[in-house]
């Protein structure tokens, strides 16, 4: 791995141009803000009164790179302790002063209107580093934060702003001094054999990492592959073997994609051979989700924004990218993942593109290569075997209610809240170890609906960050009933990826159906980036563009409700509608048993 990587001594002996410079040889793409951080930290340690105290053949490590999600270490320090134990201290560096402590909301993800909080961003370098680097198996690792420019008020606060619990004894410190000399308590000797084991790491899960991606293949029902599945794999490494590039999985709803790619990554990371380099890249809401339910081995699930990164980062391995869900990435990430020279295995489904600025024509081109190859799943997981439940479903959404008869399938329509109540209530006594799940893209307008609306209701909905995170493991609990005092947990989001037995949708006030299908209501919808998209993509002046997407949306709607575009209005809606449509008709097949969904808003 590479960063800056020396002595004490021949870092102190170096001027700050020096150490900068090669810095920049290192990371040719460094923005200007980035390298006026590598200044004033190297600044700030080479002034600190306590630096003289560690040993000097004791390693520093400034902007070390790590093995997952494109991470670098701001500052390490290593040596060994009194009983020549390998010690680390590492540390996050931020120039922030009180008020952008004040005026920022924090969370535990990079999201548009939030910063990832920092003592949450280095307890997950600590992880990638020990447990997916083979020289970080064997070291104590302790993380501090530094920020440099704010008051102990102003750490006070950031503390409090921490959204979560497992980071915050995690110290913070305003003066690099005091860390220095926390390391000088932990390091008493050096020794430049470290600085070798450091830039010549690679990427290895540690025993711990491997025993947990075990389980969750061979205990999680969804990932447990039947015979056609196994067969697949072996299709898809005989296609890898023989200089395929580029491997598409097809296979309906159901039909194990996911499953096959996580199994490959687990074999790979169990593979002897030391020259693979797997990624597995989940989709962003199933990224959160995994890393949320399997913390141990929160990096083995990555976010596709990173990937690129990440391959340049492990240029000398032969890099595997496993991607699910791939029509939700932007446009042309894939061709510049494979002009990285790495090995792509992937999977998507056009009936599942819900954002207008999706990648589909890039692989459709991509599929006119050479080195293309494809494997196809036939058999299906889902609808306990039923042949007419996805027909079904697609009839409904496209306006026609009339279901064809299903012995192995539940599917039924409501239009009564009442009755919608009544059956999910029935199914989750009638089958106690069935998971149900009752969802829906609800705005915050109709979850009042829901409850002050409607005093029967025993539906609530619960928004906030990562809500989802909190609600997947409540429906995985299946003590429904008993939880809540009895109301029933509606999750706001479409489900990717994603199994349960019963599926309860809620198509709420951001859809009509109507004898033509679903039709979008853009005045009650939370799909944001959807929305946006949409807007994009037929050239809304940038005007109603902002860095907000809230105030964003609010800006089309008022737009296309001027007097004057009532075409643009007519062509926004169906377009917008498009992706609806898609989006609950992934919500409708997540289900393996049955499918109950309840119209709101209903013409027929």
């Amino acid at each position: 791995m590479k960063g800056y990587i020396n002595t004490i001594k021949n870092f102190l002996s170096s001027t700050e141009d020096e150490i900068i410079f090669e810095l920049k040889q290192l990371y040719p793409q460094a923005n200007e803000s980035l390298i006026r951080s590598w200044h004033t930290l190297v600044s700030d340690v080479k002034n600190s009164e306590n630096i003289t105290d560690l040993p000097e053949d004791c390693t520093i490590a400034i902007e070390y790179s790590l093995s997952t999600d494109a991470m670098a270490v701001d500052l390490m320090f290593l040596g060994f302790d009194k009983n020549n134990k390998k010690n680390a201290v590492m540390i996050e560096s931020k120039q922030w002063n009180d008020e952008f402590i004040k005026s920022h909301n924090f969370a535990c993800y990079r999201e548009a209107e939030s910063e990832l909080h920092p003592q949450i961003q280095i307890s997950r370098y600590k992880l990638s580093f020990c447990d997916y680097l083979n020289a970080g198996h064997n070291y104590t690792v302790t993380p501090y934060v530094f920020i440099r420019n704010c008051s102990s008020h102003g750490i006070t606060e950031l503390i409090e702003k921490n959204p979560s619990n497992t980071a915050v004894c995690i110290p913070i410190y305003n003066k690099i001094d005091k860390i220095i000399c926390e390391a000088c308590k932990k390091i008493v000797m050096g020794s430049t054999d470290l600085i070798s084991e450091l830039k010549n790491a690679t990427f290895k899960p540690s025993k711990s990492i491997e025993d947990a991606m075990n389980a969750i293949v061979s205990s999680e029902e969804a990932f447990v592959l039947t015979p056609e599945q196994e067969k697949a794999i072996t299709e898809i490494n005989e296609s890898i073997k023989s200089g395929k590039k580029i491997i598409r999985i097809t296979g309906d709803a159901g039909s194990g994609k996911t499953a096959v790619l996580l199994n490959l990554y687990v074999q790979y990371i169990n593979s002897k051979d030391s020259d693979i380099f797997p990624i597995f890249i989940s989709g962003a809401q199933n990224t959160a989700y995994y890393r949320s339910k399997y913390k141990r081995a929160e990096y083995s699930f990555s976010y596709s924004y990173t990937t690129v990164k990440t391959i340049k980062q492990n240029s000398d391995k032969t890099c595997i990218v496993l991607m699910d869900e791939a029509q939700h990435n932007k446009s042309n990430l894939i061709t510049k993942i494979i002009n990285e020279d790495a090995v792509v295995v992937l999977c998507y489904d056009v009936k599942q593109i819900i954002y207008a600025d999706n990648p589909i024509k890039e692989l459709k081109e991509i599929e006119m290569r050479d080195d293309f190859t494809e494997v196809e799943l036939t058999g299906s997981v889902r609808f306990n075997g039923s042949q007419v439940a996805e027909e079904n479903i697609r009839n409904c959404l496209k306006g026609n209610t009339d279901c064809k008869n299903d012995d192995l399938f539940e599917f039924k329509i409501f239009n009564n809240l009442g009755s919608f109540q009544q059956k999910i209530t029935e199914t989750i006594q009638n089958n106690p170890e069935s998971s149900v799940a009752v969802i829906g893209l609800l705005s915050e307008d109709y979850e009042n609906y829901l409850t002050a609306l409607n005093p029967k209701s025993r539906l609530f909905a619960k928004w906030g960050k990562r809500e989802e995170c909190n609600w997947l493991p409540y429906i995985n609990r299946k003590n429904y009933l008993n939880e809540n005092n009895g109301e029933l947990w509606v999750g706001t989001w479409w489900l990717p990826g994603l199994d349960v037995d019963y599926v309860a949708v809620i198509a709420g006030g951001d859809v009509k159906l109507t004898a033509n299908g679903i039709k979008a209501v853009p005045k009650q919808s939370k799909n944001y980036r959807t929305m946006i998209s949409v807007a994009r993509k037929m050239n809304f002046p940038e005007r109603i563009i902002s860095n907000n997407n809230s105030e964003t949306v609010k800006n089309i709607i008022e737009f296309i409700n001027e007097p004057g575009n009532e075409e643009i209005k007519s062509k926004y809606i169906s377009s917008f509608s498009k992706y609806l449509r898609n989006i609950y008709y992934i919500m409708l097949t997540r289900g393996k048993k049955g499918c109950f969904v309840y119209f709101t808003n209903s013409e027929l």
